[in-house]
C-alpha cells in the first residue's frame, strides 16, 4: 500500500545507516525525533465534501487525504505533522475517455476545479488543492495506463496518461522499443505528469527531454 505520509510503499523501508547518523550528528548536532501524526486523527480532520454526489467520484476521507499533497519537503512536513491545510473535495478514477468527458461535464455543472493527478510525485505544489473556492475534484489517471497503439514503422506509441515509468517500459519491451526517459521519480511518476511538467531524466542528454518524444510537443 502507498505510504500516506511519505515516499513510496509502506512495505519498503529506508533505514538510515549508523555511520550516516553519526555523520549528520557531527555536522548539525544531535536532535530529537518528532512523533508522526496519527492517521486516524488526520482522517477525522477531513471536512465534509462540498461537491454533489456522482457515480464516478469518491469522497471518503482516506482517498482525499492520499491526494491532498505532493512529495516536496513542505508536503512531507505537512503530512508528518498532520497539518494538511486543504483536501480535494472528491477523487475520481476514470477508466475511459468517456469517463473523463463525464467528469469534465460534472465539474462544469458543479462549478468545481479539476486537478489532474498522475503519480503524486510533484514537488512544486500544483496537485495540492486550494483552501479557497471553488471546490476541487482530483482526477487520478492510474487506470488509464495501457499501450493503446504502436506503429512499429514510425515508432509512434499511444499510451494512457496514467502509465508509470516501469509499466511503460515493460509494455514497450516486447516490441524491442524503449522511451529512454528516466527521471528520478521514474518508479512512481507517470507519462502524463512527465509531459505536463516538461520532464527530463538521467539519460536526457542522449535521448532528449520528454518534449523531444511527445508528438505535438
Amino acid at each position: 500500500m502507498r505510504r500516506w505520509n511519505g515516499w513510496g510503499s509502506e512495505s519498503v523501508d529506508y533505514p538510515l545507516p549508523p555511520s550516516a547518523a553519526d555523520y549528520l550528528e557531527g555536522m548539525v548536532g544531535s536532535g530529537s525525533t518528532i512523533a508522526d501524526a496519527d492517521l486516524d486523527q488526520v482522517l477525522k480532520s477531513v471536512p465534509a465534501s462540498k461537491l454533489p454526489a456522482h457515480p464516478l467520484i469518491r469522497v471518503d476521507p482516506i482517498e482525499r487525504l492520499l491526494h491532498a499533497r505532493g512529495q516536496s519537503l513542505p508536503d512531507w512536513i505537512a503530512l508528518r505533522s498532520g497539518r494538511i491545510g486543504a483536501f480535494p473535495d472528491a477523487v475520481a478514477y476514470p477508466r475511459s475517455d468517456e469517463d473523463v468527458r463525464a467528469l469534465i461535464d460534472y465539474a462544469r455543472q458543479a462549478g468545481a476545479s479539476l486537478i489532474p493527478y498522475g503519480g503524486g510525485t510533484s514537488v512544486v505544489g500544483h496537485i495540492n488543492p486550494s483552501s479557497e473556492p471553488p471546490p476541487s475534484l482530483t482526477v487520478d489517471m492510474q487506470h488509464m495506463s495501457q499501450l493503446l497503439d504502436l506503429d512499429e514503422r514510425s515508432l509512434l506509441a499511444t499510451f494512457g496518461a496514467g502509465v508509470v515509468g516501469p509499466d511503460l517500459e515493460a509494455q514497450l519491451m516486447p516490441h524491442g522499443c524503449t522511451l529512454g526517459h528516466y527521471p528520478q521519480s521514474f518508479e512512481l511518476s507517470t507519462l502524463g505528469g512527465w509531459i505536463a511538467t516538461r520532464s527530463s531524466g538521467q539519460q536526457s542528454l542522449h535521448y532528449g527531454r520528454i518534449e523531444d518524444h511527445f508528438a505535438g510537443g
